[in-house]
């Protein structure tokens, strides 16, 4: 490829909350081309995977998602920008760092650990004018529903790599980060909400179940393409 820099953007994350149809049908599930699905392990968390597809058309693209944020059903997280250098690694990441306890002979130390959303791309531009994406996702966050003996918790950790080619401007999607978490709450009037059978008329009981679907819109763009091409003649 020729050796200019180009642009990689993430045009932004999507976030789905409380409903079972995942945003991700904005991308006709037609052009996913890898479905990586990745469940949690026991606890009250559900599963978090990763899919993987292409979309052309951004001003399409950019006007339904501005129609979902208008309409509530999306929330535009962000839009960081970043520019790298053909064959050259890009990253961005985002998220916390957790102090977890360590016991060793001198005492008891604190270290952070992260846990975060991380994304590295290094782009290739081929001959004919191609963008060729190595891509690594991340994504690590705690479960405090699973901690040590001194409460630190548990860091649930997936990821994901592929390659994609993807023409120049056009939009490549990372989607089916899913967390669902569920929640049962019980309330009602003292004594007579415990009183067999008829304490059933006195209490409430509440179930929540929150999804959440996180998109990455990754859109790269050449840099100087034309000054590039005739410098190379």
């Amino acid at each position: 490829g020729l050796p200019f820099p180009q642009n990689v953007t993430i045009v932004g994350g999507a976030d789905d909350s409380q409903t079972s149809n995942p945003i991700s049908g904005i991308v006709p599930p037609g052009h996913y081309a890898i479905n990586l699905p990745a469940a949690v392990g026991a606890g009250s968390g559900g599963a978090i995977g990763f899919m993987l597809g292409s979309a052309s058309g951004n001003a399409h693209l950019n006007l339904r998602l501005s129609a979902l944020e208008n309409q509530g059903a999306v929330k535009i997280i962000s839009a960081p920008k970043i520019t790298t250098l053909d064959n050259q690694k890009a990253k961005i990441g985002q998220g916390v760092s957790i102090p977890i306890s360590v016991v060793s002979a001198a005492g008891v130390n604190t270290q952070f650990v992260e846990a975060k959303l991380e994304l590295e791309v290094s782009p290739h531009i081929t001959q004919e004018g191609s963008i060729l994406l190595q891509i690594k996702v991340s994504k690590n966050e705690p479960d405090f529903s699973r901690t040590g003996a001194r409460g630190d918790p548990t860091i649930l950790k997936k990821e994901a790599e592929t390659q994609v080619l993807v023409r120049d401007g056009d939009t490549t999607v990372i989607g089916g980060i899913y967390t669902r978490k569920t929640s049962e709450t019980v309330s009602g009037i003292p004594v007579l909400s415990q009183i067999p059978v008829l304490g059933w008329f006195f209490r409430n009981t509440k179930k929540n179940d929150d999804r959440t679907e996180l998109l990455i819109f990754i859109t790269p763009r050449i840099v100087n393409r034309l000054q590039a091409t005739v410098s190379q003649r």
